[in-house]
């Protein structure tokens, strides 16, 4: 019956207007810019975009990227950055927002959402924008296109070869290889993690290879299938070549800075090593269905859910399988696309190690079919009463997505019972933030301080980055004397029995929500009282002295000798102890930043 139902609709080809086109298009640019742009800064940086702000910095004052096989990940997003920020006009990293790092996901949240008209021609013109509308609604996608982190960007590279690959496939020039390759390259250099993306397309070729027989059109003389319409061999290597040659080029020119440290081009290849080590959990275990609760359903105070694009993906893949197509290609595609989706999905899930962002490959993927499968509903849906069914169905889900992106760019946007506010760093910090610049600005050229955190404080080595003399230290030193302490709340009284009596001479405030469950402390040292002018006593009215009497005072006299008052104890003996290991940011002397606790 489903079958059937699916027939009907292929058959009768119905699709919108061009003018009904254009409303939903800008409709959905027009909402996915509202949700994307405004108030980028009201969030707290979270770990791991202060560390990759902090490795910008570095890489923009040095002009050489320094890349950590074990706890980063490759140059491609610092490259971006770099880019766009010298386009931008972007100053010193000292003048660095919140907001400017931010904006560089934003481009690339933008450019997910124009990737689905690459596939216009197979989706309709239906399709395309409802999977443009959802897109931009998404608030997986939303939150994750203002987080400077990598998988925003790795997600756009990823569906722009795919997209690239689709293209040529259709009769497009060689260039549409030279694009999706030197994509996969970039993608490469943009995050390790690179190759489940291309483990879960290679599963999907070789199911349309093997029941579909590729992408091609039958008129084509171009393909990406390992059999090509002349069989002959000469002919699939060279499209291959056209693929192979820009990645490695990319992938290399990325990582050895412009052919200059071969180095890195090695340690990108043996990173892997240590992935598998990590793919055990690292402290990021989850059940193997966590992803599909994130995507389907999650109530802590509100619901949380993309179940609209899951049930609209289900029967784009449905129709992917049983619909009748007029065209093998297209309907080779969305089997390509059902399979990518499935196989990611299903190998992500697999893996212990789980954070939220990780699966925004597959969720884009499955957006993507979603609109496939809104419009075949809406297309089965004839008559009056059938339209108003689906219009008021789908309008209502994007209504309910559109509050989600409220709640996760404003109300939620750090809190965490918001799913994709993963560990995050606590609107709370910005108090310890502002008090400490304002001390530091009140103290001047006597302003020091130390943080005594576990997690070496991050992300406020981001926000101190311009502050003089900031220590960052794991745990409490044998010889703490500074100005100003900042120390993990647990780690109080440790750093107290460490001052002795010389606690006395701090006032302590406090606590400062750092994440969830981790506080801070803050321990300021009590400015010495100034030492007392002199001043003349107070003499009753003259009266006749007596012989004996001894001379009266001469004016101004105070009776008080001021040199042999001691100083008041309490200032600052030594500055505080750094940890040598610390590097400091460049063009900012002084200014120390810790090693990353872990690969972001």
């Amino acid at each position: 019956m489903v079958r059937a139902f699916l027939i009907m609709a292929a058959r009768k080809e119905v699709t919108i207007t061009l003018f009904s086109f254009l409303i939903l298009a800008a409709l959905g640019l027009g909402l996915g810019l509202f949700y994307r742009l405004p108030g980028l800064d009201l969030r707290p940086m979270h770990t791991d975009e202060a560390i990759l702000g902090m490795k910008l910095a570095e890489y923009w004052q040095e002009g050489h990227f320094e890349y950590d096989p074990k706890d980063y990940h490759g140059p491609a997003l610092h490259q971006v950055a770099m880019a766009w920020g010298r386009l931008a006009g972007w100053g010193a990293p000292d003048q660095w927002t919140d907001a400017d790092l931010r904006m560089v996901v934003v481009l690339c949240g933008i450019g997910v959402m124009l990737c689905g008209f690459l596939f216009a021609d197979a989706f309709g013109r239906h399709g395309a924008v409802l999977a443009l509308l959802m897109t931009a609604v998404s608030p997986m996608m939303v939150y994750y296109s203002r987080y400077f982190i990598m998988e925003m960007q790795l997600v756009l590279l990823a569906a722009l070869a795919l997209g690239s690959f689709w293209r040529f496939s259709q009769g497009g020039g060689r260039l549409w290889l030279v694009l999706g390759g030197a994509s996969l390259g970039f993608a490469h250099a943009t995050k390790e993690t690179f190759v489940l993306n291309i483990a879960a397309a290679l599963a999907g070729w070789a199911v349309v290879r093997a029941f579909w027989g590729g992408f091609a059109p039958r008129k084509s003389s171009s393909s990406l299938s390992l059999s090509s319409p002349g069989g002959k061999k000469q002919q699939i290597t060279a499209v291959w070549a056209w693929v192979l040659v820009p990645a490695v080029f990319v992938s290399v020119a990325s990582y050895s800075n412009g052919f200059q440290d071969w180095k890195a081009v090695q340690d990108s290849l043996l990173t892997y090593s240590s992935y598998l080590e990590r793919s055990s959990g690292s402290g990021h275990e989850k059940p193997w269905h966590y992803y599909l609760t994130l995507l389907v359903w999650r109530k802590d105070g509100l619901v949380w859910s993309e179940a609209l694009m899951v049930v609209l993906g289900l029967v784009g893949m449905v129709h992917a399988v049983l619909g009748e197509h007029r065209s093998l290609p297209k309907q080779a595609l969305l089997v390509f696309l059902s399979i990518y989706t499935l196989a990611l999905t299903g190998i992500y899930s697999l893996i212990a190690y789980k954070t939220p962002w990780c699966i925004l490959s597959a969720q884009h993927t499955l957006t993507l079919l979603a609109g496939v499968g809104a419009a075949r509903l809406w297309a089965l849906m004839q008559g009056r009463v059938g339209r108003l069914v689906f219009h008021g169905g789908y309008g209502l889900g994007i209504y309910f997505l559109c509050g989600q992106c409220k709640f996760v760019t404003h109300e939620y946007r750090a809190d965490q019972r918001n799913p994709y506010a993963y560990s995050h760093t606590s609107t709370d910090l910005f108090r310890l933030v502002k008090e400490v610049r304002a001390l530091a600005a009140e103290r001047g050229e006597d302003f020091s301080a130390q943080v005594i955190n576990r997690d070496s404080g991050w992300p406020l080595p981001w926000y101190w980055r311009t502050l003089p003399r900031v220590g960052y230290q794991t745990h409490v030193p044998t010889a703490v004397d500074a100005p100003l302490i900042i120390v993990d709340v647990d780690q109080l009284p440790v750093l107290k029995a460490s001052l002795g009596a010389k606690a006395a001479d701090y006032s302590e405030s406090g606590p400062y929500g750092l994440r969830p469950g981790y506080y801070l402390s803050l321990l300021v040292k009590k400015t010495p009282l100034p030492e007392p002018k002199p001043t003349a006593p107070v003499l009753p009215p003259p009266q006749e002295p007596a012989p004996e009497a001894p001379p009266t005072p001469s004016p101004g006299a105070t009776g008080l000798d001021s040199g042999s008052l001691s100083p008041v104890p309490g200032t600052l003996s030594s500055p505080p102890a750094l940890l040598p290991d610390l590097p400091v940011l460049p063009s900012l002397p002084g200014a120390a930043t810790p090693s990353a606790p872990g690969r972001p």
